[in-house]
């Protein structure tokens, strides 16, 4: 393994300075101040991996996921963080990789702060005063994080707002904190959906006339005015139009009679980002804490018109088993489902809204596309198998793995006999049983062999590593066949196989897969 000490600096996600903070760089000094301290670690490449702005509750974080990953690959023997709060505050995973995953994979850890060096362990595991620290560290990070949900819940009940973004149709105030002011050009889009929301046109229509009328849609809009920048979200591609959705969105949200709703969705967990929706008993409604754009007449009727009146609630619908899968090939929009005579099918209601005649011909029944894929799938998992155990290539690779140990296990005895040899010379040139320029050859030559050795066991250990990986992607394709000949297409089978699908106008269906493509076409109707 390579000598690489790899610097952990992480920064709480709490924390809402701009760029790098102090606390960033006073990490950084201290652990190059740490290294400089230490003459074992002269020679070493020094690799950083920074999270700035990131919770340690769970390790769901860019530049923890590349480290860890190069440390599987066994490319970095080191890690150093300032402590272990960290590396992370979730204590069962934090010990978990302090007393299992590292010491299998001969990493040396390192807190500078908490004075714990793994390589002093001695082989031992982590000791208790390691478990409380990382316990008391998670506990801090659940004692904090319900203080700041206690704050903010307070400033939801005094009506102001948090959000880095303001919605459509307002601007966060500069001489107020956390309020809004009305932003005129994008209230007017507003005003007149409403409009022609209770004139009862339909909200397709309204998508369709604001798109022929190049009216920019709510992102395009902050694009325009360089206030998207925060917005954490992904989109379809670099235009994006009104749809019936975002139409619907407006009309629905009381937002615009000047009431500020909040707390509409809470975590599962600290550690978690997964979050669900609240009952509406739940949610934190204060009034009259902006201009309203909208009268509150003028929204119930909107709620109460005939095609409107499914509005509000429509957030709660469960989602479809083919949810953020399934895309029109022509705009890469998703896929909305819709019913007809009470028959589910997939149609692009984004191409609707623009007129599109491609992406209006996007139309799919659920049933066909379902036995579409069930076919797929099934043909995918036969040929993997019929892949695996024709090429065997499992055998093959457990095969050149205990060829490539057993070649690694004999360099090192041999390098270990010249070293030896390199020392016993130097003793008998000492004790002037050879002379100098005798112990010299024997040094060159024994440095040579040394230096020859180390290279061999690095380049097989290296194609070791490459053979597990191997091993490891097989092994996933192998355990993909307990969902040979399924009957019922479920998301647990869909997440396995299929990264996406794509429709096009003409009918036909293309699948990326999560791996290699044993088909490697499309299937049409």
């Amino acid at each position: 393994m390579e000598k690489k000490a790899a610097l952990y600096i992480r920064l709480s996600a709490e924390d809402e300075n701009e760029g790098e903070s102090d606390s960033i760089k006073n990490q950084r000094d201290l652990l190059h101040s740490y290294l400089a301290n230490h003459a074992e670690f002269a020679e070493y490449e020094v690799l950083e991996f920074c999270d700035d702005g990131f919770s340690g509750t769970n390790f769901d974080r860019p530049a923890v996921k590349r480290l860890l990953d190069m440390v599987k690959r066994k490319e970095i023997p080191c890690i150093l963080v300032k402590d272990f709060s960290r590396f992370g505050r979730n204590f069962l995973e934090v010990c978990d990789y302090l007393d299992q995953i590292f010491p299998f994979l001969r990493v040396r850890f390192i807190a500078v702060n908490e004075n714990y060096d793994s390589n002093k362990s001695n082989g031992r595991s982590i000791g208790m005063d390691v478990a409380f620290k990382a316990l008391i560290y998670e506990l801090y990070s659940r004692d904090i994080s319900e203080k700041i949900r206690s704050v903010q819940q307070a400033k939801f009940k005094k009506g102001e707002y948090l959000c880095s973004i303001a919605f459509y149709g307002y601007a966060r105030s500069t001489e107020k904190k956390n309020s809004l002011v009305v932003d005129e050009l994008a209230a007017a889009v507003v005003r007149r959906i409403f409009s022609m929301a209770c004139e009862s046109a339909p909200l397709r229509k309204i998508a369709v006339t604001l798109n022929k009328e190049k009216v920019p849609s709510p992102l395009m809009y902050r694009r325009a005015n360089h206030t998207d920048k925060s917005r954490g979200w992904k989109v379809a591609g670099e235009q994006v139009v009104w749809t019936f959705m975002a139409i619907r969105r407006i009309l629905s949200d009381e937002r615009y009679t000047g009431k500020l709703v909040s707390r509409k969705r809470t975590k599962v967990d600290i550690s978690l980002k997964k979050t669900v929706a609240l009952p509406k008993s739940e949610w934190i409604v204060v009034p009259d804490t902006h201009e309203a754009i909208v009268s509150e007449e003028m929204f119930q009727k909107v709620q109460s018109n005939s095609k409107t009146k499914s509005i509000t609630g429509w957030t709660n619908q469960p989602k479809h088993i083919f949810y953020g899968k399934l895309k029109c090939a022509h705009c890469n929009h998703s896929l909305q489902r819709k019913l007809l005579r009470k028959e589910p099918f997939y149609r692009c209601e984004a191409g609707m809204a623009v007129q599109n005649e491609q992406c209006q011909s996007v139309k799919l029944s659920e049933q066909t596309l379902t036995q579409t894929l069930l076919s797929a799938i099934d043909a995918q998992i036969r040929l993997i198998q019929c892949s695996l155990s024709k090429e065997g290539r499992l055998e093959k690779a457990g095969d050149a793995i205990t060829k490539l140990q057993k070649q690694v296990k004999e360099q090192r005895a041999m390098l270990d006999k010249w070293k030896l040899a390199k020392i016993l010379a130097y003793e008998e040139f000492c004790d002037g049983k050879i002379q100098k320029d005798k112990y010299l050859k024997r040094k060159e030559e024994y440095s040579e062999s040394i230096s020859s050795a180390e290279a061999l066991i690095l380049r097989w250990e290296k194609a070791v590593n490459q053979e597990n990986l191997q091993i490891q992607k097989d092994t996933e394709l192998q355990s993909c066949q307990r969902f040979a000949s399924a009957t019922e297409l479920t998301r647990e089978i869909l997440d396995e196989f299929i990264q996406v699908i794509r429709v096009y106008n003409n009918g036909a269906i293309e699948i990326v897969w999560n791996f290699k493509d044993y088909i490697n076409t499309c299937i049409p109707q």
